[in-house]
């Protein structure tokens, strides 16, 4: 049984920690896995409650959401009773009234930790999003797969979005520029689309960039794929939704090397019968 939680009222005692998840340059994954990050180290600690601070809904920029806008923090909560385990949302208590709380520094090792593997992977099937992320997105796959006759989806994360070029390109040894990333990318991406994916099938392309030769290339060989109009201002609030969408794999899926988003998808995406390949 979880202890019960005032967060308005009375000085607390429960063993809390804070996590924060916003830098100027983490996009929807970054804050994730910070999340993620945060949750075990709680369960293995034997942490009663996480608190998580605010959401960056835009990279380089200092527009901010509460999570509680992002995360169906109750649904978790749910999943979370067998850890004795509650979230909550930074925005919704008063700091002053938590003087265990502490503030976790985190650099994600222990996502990386084959011992915390299982529960890594157990975390990520039940990250669960508010409906105002999760109905638009649902709402897209249906409207589209309604009327097919096989109900085969595959997914593409086409990531060749201009910031990702420059930090392959920034990374790479020897250095090559951006344009030469792209053309690279675009070429792994096609060549994965050959082997793997039949022009019949529906596709669902999740990308930032919808100007590139990859979807040329979907273009001129007429396969059925569709792209998923971002819906509000928010680069990751968008990507939460793309997200959602990318979730409904149930046959190939094809995403980028390096990619916290890619990485992630590949442990949400259940079903033993879906491949998954990255460029």
């Amino acid at each position: 049984m979880l202890p019960t939680l005032n967060i308005y009222g009375k000085i607390h005692n429960e063993n809390a920690y804070k996590v924060v998840i916003s830098q100027s340059f983490t996009g929807l994954c970054n804050q994730l896995w910070s999340i993620v990050s945060a949750m075990i180290i709680c369960i293995k600690e034997k942490i009663n409650v996480l608190v998580i601070d605010k959401f960056l809904l835009n990279i380089h920029t200092k527009l901010y959401s509460p999570i509680s806008k992002i995360l169906s923090l109750p649904c978790m909560n749910i999943f979370l009773e067998k850890y004795k385990l509650t979230l909550l949302d930074g925005y919704q208590i008063v700091e002053r009234n938590w003087p265990n709380l502490k503030v976790l520094k985190l650099e994600w090792q222990v996502l990386h930790e084959p011992a915390n593997k299982a529960l890594k992977t157990e975390i990520f099937h039940n990250i669960r999003f508010t409906s105002y992320i999760v109905l638009p997105a649902l709402k897209f796959v249906k409207d589209n797969t309604g009327n097919l006759k096989k109900g085969t989806i595959n997914v593409i994360h086409l990531r060749i979005e201009q910031d990702w070029l420059d930090h392959v390109s920034l990374h790479s040894n020897p250095r090559i520029s951006p344009e030469a990333v792209k053309g690279q990318i675009a070429s792994k991406y096609i060549d994965s689309i050959q082997r793997y994916i039949r022009r019949d099938e529906l596709t669902f392309v999740l990308t930032g960039s919808p100007h590139n030769k990859v979807i040329d290339y979907l273009n001129d060989h007429r396969y059925t794929y569709l792209l998923f109009t971002k819906p509000t201002p928010y680069r990751e609030m968008n990507a939460a939704m793309d997200m959602v969408i990318g979730k409904q794999c149930n046959n190939v899926f094809i995403g980028c090397g390096g990619s916290t988003f890619s990485d992630m998808l590949i442990y949400c995406i259940t079903g033993a019968e879906t491949k998954k390949y990255l460029c």
